[in-house]
C-alpha cells in the first residue's frame, strides 16, 4: 500500500478490520472526487498524492482509536508543504485540495462513527481518532497553502524583478543613447570650435555637464534596477547591496534585531530604500572608515540608525546649494509611512542617522521554534 507500514492491532477493532476500511475509504474518496470532476481525480500524478496522503490520514486515525489517545506523524504532513507547489504546477488551485480534505474528513469520521458504535468504544477512543483526523486534515491543509503560497510568491517577485530588468533595458537602450547622442553632438560642436581656434561658451561647457551629470544617473539607475530588492529577510537584502557595492575600503556591521515577519511588506520594501540611499551617500560621499546599521524591529515599531566616521557635512549648506535629493527623498519616504527621520552631522565629524517608523498592522509573531528568542532574529 505505497509502501506504507501495514497496521497493527492495538485494541478492539482487527487489522483485517481496518484495512478492509481502508480500502473501502480510498474507493470512495475517488468516486467522490470524479463526482465534482476534481482535477485531483483526473490526474494520475495527482490521484496518487492524494491517494497516499489519504491512506496517512486514515491510518493515524485508525492507531488512534486503538490506541485511545493521539496518534500523528508530523514528519509526513511537513512533506505536503512541497506539495503546495506542486499542485501549481500541476494547474491545481487551492481550492481543489480544500475540498478534497473536507470530503476525506466526512468518509474517515464516517468509519470511526461506525467504529465507535459497533464495539461500544469508550469515549476516549472516539475523541482520540477525531482529533487525529482534525489535526491530520488540518494541518495537511495548512502545510499546503503555506507551500502554495510560497510559490506563487516565487512566481511573483520573478515576475517584478523580470519587470525591473525590462525597464532597465529600455532606459538604457532609449534614453542612454539619446543621450550619448546628444553627448556626441556637444563634443562634434566642441572640436569644430576647437579648430577654429574660438573657446568653447560657458553655456555649451554648462550643457555637456549637465548631459554627463544625466548620463551617469542613468547608469546609475540601470544598475540599481538590475541589483536585487528585498527578497527574502531585510537583513539579507541590506546584505545584498552591501556585498555589491564591493567596497573594501569602507566596512559595514550590520544588525538587525527583531522578526520581519512583524513588517508589513510595503513597509519592510521602503525601509530597504532608506538604508540603501544612506549607504550609497556613504559611499559616495563620505570617505569613512567604519560604518554601523543598527535596526531594530519590534511588533509596533522599527529604529533604525546609520552611523559613519566619514567627513560629515553641514545639512543647511547642502540644502542651499540644490544637492540634496537623496536627502530629500529620505525625508519623504520618512513622512509617507508617518515616521520620523534625524540627520546629525558636521564637518570632520561623520554622520548620524536616525529613523523611526511605526507598525500600524498588528500581525501575530510568528511562533517560536528552537533556537529563536523573542524580539532576536538573525542578529550578526
Amino acid at each position: 500500500m505505497n509502501g506504507e507500514a501495514p497496521l497493527h492491532r492495538a485494541g478492539t477493532v482487527s487489522e483485517s478490520r481496518l484495512q478492509s476500511n481502508e480500502e473501502l475509504v480510498i474507493v470512495q474518496y475517488l468516486e467522490r472526487l470524479r463526482a465534482i470532476n476534481s482535477p485531483l481525480a483526473l490526474s494520475a500524478e495527482a490521484w496518487s498524492q492524494c491517494e497516499l496522503q489519504a491512506r496517512r490520514i486514515y491510518r493515524d486515525c485508525a492507531r488512534s482509536y486503538t490506541a485511545g489517545k493521539p496518534l500523528v506523524s508530523d514528519t509526513h504532513i511537513a512533506e505536503v508543504v512541497d506539495l503546495g507547489g506542486e499542485r501549481v504546477r500541476q494547474g491545481v488551485h487551492l481550492t481543489h485540495s480544500v475540498r478534497a480534505g473536507v470530503l476525506l474528513f466526512d468518509l474517515v469520521l464516517d468509519r470511526i462513527v461506525e467504529w465507535t458504535e459497533a464495539d461500544q468504544a469508550p469515549w476516549s477512543s472516539y475523541t482520540a481518532a477525531v482529533r487525529s483526523l482534525q489535526h491530520s486534515v488540518g494541518r495537511r491543509l495548512e502545510a499546503g497553502s503555506i507551500g502554495y503560497d510560497s510559490f506563487m510568491l516565487a512566481r511573483v517577485r520573478e515576475v517584478h524583478k523580470q519587470g525591473h530588468r525590462k525597464l532597465a533595458r529600455e532606459i538604457h537602450d532609449q534614453i542612454g543613447n539619446s543621450l550619448s547622442l546628444a553627448m556626441r553632438q556637444i563634443e562634434l560642436y566642441e572640436l569644430e570650435l576647437s579648430g577654429r581656434g574660438e573657446d568653447v561658451p560657458k553655456h555649451v561647457r554648462a550643457a555637456r555637464e549637465a548631459v554627463l551629470e544625466t548620463l551617469a544617473s542613468t547608469r546609475e539607475l540601470v544598475t540599481e534596477l538590475r541589483r536585487p530588492t528585498v527578497a527574502g529577510s531585510l537583513e539579507t537584502a541590506l546584505n545584498h547591496f552591501v556585498t555589491s557595492m564591493g567596497d573594501a575600503r569602507t566596512p559595514v556591521q550590520l544588525w538587525v534585531r527583531g522578526l520581519d515577519e512583524w513588517i508589513p511588506t510595503a513597509v519592510s520594501e521602503e525601509l530597504f530604500l532608506m538604508v540603501r540611499e544612506c549607504l550609497r551617500n556613504v559611499y559616495r560621499h563620505a570617505e569613512a572608515g567604519n560604518v554601523v546599521v543598527h535596526i531594530d524591529i519590534a511588533p509596533h515599531e522599527i529604529q533604525t540608525e546609520v552611523i559613519d566616521d566619514g567627513l560629515g557635512f553641514d545639512l543647511p549648506s547642502v540644502h542651499r546649494s540644490g544637492r540634496s535629493n537623496g536627502l530629500t527623498g529620505l525625508e519623504e519616504r520618512a513622512e509617507l509611512l508617518d515616521g520620523t527621520l534625524n540627520i546629525d552631522s558636521s564637518p570632520g565629524r561623520g554622520t548620524h542617522v536616525t529613523i523611526w517608523i511605526p507598525i500600524k498592522e498588528d500581525p501575530a509573531p510568528p511562533p517560536l521554534g528552537p533556537g529563536r528568542a523573542p524580539g532576536i532574529e538573525g542578529r550578526r
